[in-house]
């Protein structure tokens, strides 16, 4: 009998441990799962975790990704609404798997959307990270959650971190919010250009365009991050730039900078423009060729004849082609 009670305990104990180490497990075979895009499976072992652990915030958050990605609507509801009830530490997981775990970088920004308002101090700090990517998705959440956020951005202004300030810059100009005009004008004096610079960018896009030439300064900017929000509004923002400081820009040592300028010296509609991007389309980076191909299309019959004339001489089998693509794009009877 002794013996028989020994061998039921030992069971039990194994059992016991095994049952344990199959809870602990549900967390790391969850990320497998979700690494593998297993989305069925995570959400069986998450589903159970938090049923037994309801204050587990990091199994929250995945299974928020998880719900996402199926387009579970009610569930992911549900889960956010728990997000919010979890409070700060909960953000502050969602902004953690958002920055290290590329695969759910979209479902955590859909997440701390839905969120919303319990979000916005965890996002405002995020502005102030030196990894470009996560700043830019902390801005296009801020924005996306729009005047609810304004209040905040604007105390995110006086922040001592110049990133910070230039985020909430930058998302109180994407919102649209009028109200900050006031207080971006105050902005283009701040000693950091950057901050100089996106307050001025947000104005232009609030319907103040007479900062176009502290925009344009940003070209020269030694901040890299000034130079690229520069470039980049140039492009797309600012009516007709100026040719000059885009034709120095142009050969540009940074890719991200020399592919805007490219493109907003198209927008220029100076003739003089059709050379240098007849030149850049021979470039051997295959994007560069593809904001010139773009740009020349823009500059429409200026780009005609130097087009002609390169595809008569040119050997290059990608330069051919994109100089072939840009006439037809252009549509002048002259390339037939």
């Amino acid at each position: 009998m002794k013996r028989v009670i020994i061998v039921i305990l030992l069971l039990s104990l194994v059992w016991g441990t095994g049952c344990e180490r199959g809870k602990s497990n549900d967390l790391a075979l969850a990320k497998q799962a979700l690494q593998q895009r297993s989305y069925a499976q995570a959400e069986i072992r998450l589903e159970r975790l938090v049923e037994r652990q309801p204050q587990n915030v990091e199994a929250q958050c995945l299974l928020a990704a998880v719900y996402s990605q199926q387009n579970k609507i009610q569930k992911l509801e549900a889960t956010v609404e728990n997000l919010r009830k979890l409070g700060k530490p909960a953000m502050d997981m969602l902004i953690n798997i958002m920055k290290n775990e590329q695969n759910l970088v979209e479902d955590m920004a859909k997440v701390l959307t839905l969120v919303g308002e319990p979000a916005i101090d965890t996002l405002v700090s995020a502005l102030g990270s030196d990894i470009e990517t996560f700043r830019e998705n902390a801005i296009s959440i801020l924005t996306n959650i729009g005047v609810s956020a304004v209040e905040n951005l604007k105390k995110a202004m006086d922040s001592p971190e110049a990133l910070i300030r230039a985020g909430a810059a930058k998302s109180l100009g994407n919102i649209g919010d009028k109200t900050a005009v006031e207080l971006l004008a105050k902005k283009l004096s701040d000693t950091n250009p950057f901050v100089k610079i996106e307050s001025a960018i947000a104005l232009y896009k609030l319907g103040d365009k007479s900062h176009k030439d502290i925009i344009t300064s940003g070209l020269d900017a030694e901040f890299i991050l000034a130079k690229r929000a520069a470039a980049v509004a140039l492009r797309d923002i600012v009516e007709k730039p100026d040719f000059e400081p885009l034709l120095k820009a142009a050969k540009d040592s940074d890719p991200q900078v020399r592919v805007a300028v490219i493109r907003a010296l198209g927008k220029t509609g100076e003739a003089r423009a059709v050379a240098p991007l007849t030149e850049a389309i021979g470039d051997k980076d295959s994007v560069i060729r593809n904001a010139a191909a773009d740009a020349l299309k823009e500059t429409g019959e200026l780009a005609v004849m130097p087009l002609i004339d390169l595809i008569k001489r040119e050997q290059d089998i990608a330069t051919l082609q994109k100089a072939i693509q840009a006439l037809g794009d252009i549509g002048d009877a002259r390339a037939v």
